[in-house]
């Protein structure tokens, strides 16, 4: 009998409606496709990231649609949140309440940033693995 490898794992991609509650069933989404693609060293700050661009969408666009991808990346993982209001960072009041994400995220992503679309902006991260990409 043959043997044939399995592909990997597609790219996850969810519509949603980003509300507190349903943060926690998506934390746990995120970190089910990580341990998947074998990145289990990841999950906590993966899931930290997608957790950040979600709570953040309603609040910062008026809107709590969005779309959140994870994208598996030979080192690492790629999470992208799409909504179509512009990112704004601003330093962080550091007594306030709230305004810490981007600064969160800065502190666990390799790279992280915007791209503009015609109808849209994407607000990605990538949180990498100190494993070389032939081992991953």
């Amino acid at each position: 009998m043959p043997v044939t490898a399995e592909p990997d794992p597609p790219d996850y991609r969810q519509d949603l409606v980003a509300h507190p509650e349903s943060l926690a069933v998506m934390r746990r989404i995120v970190s089910a496709h990580v341990d998947l693609w074998g990145f289990r060293e990841l999950a906590d700050s993966v899931t930290l990231c997608a957790h950040e661009l979600l709570a953040n969408v309603d609040r910062h666009t008026g809107s709590p649609h969005c779309t959140i991808t994870l994208r598996r990346r030979p080192n690492g993982v790629r999470v992208t949140d799409t909504n179509t209001d512009p990112l704004e960072p601003s330093d962080p009041d550091w007594d306030a309440e709230s305004g810490r994400g981007l600064a969160l995220i800065n502190g666990v992503a390799e790279h992280f940033g915007t791209v503009i679309r015609r109808d849209s902006k994407d607000v990605w991260a990538e949180i990498l693995t100190s494993r070389p990409a032939a081992l991953a």
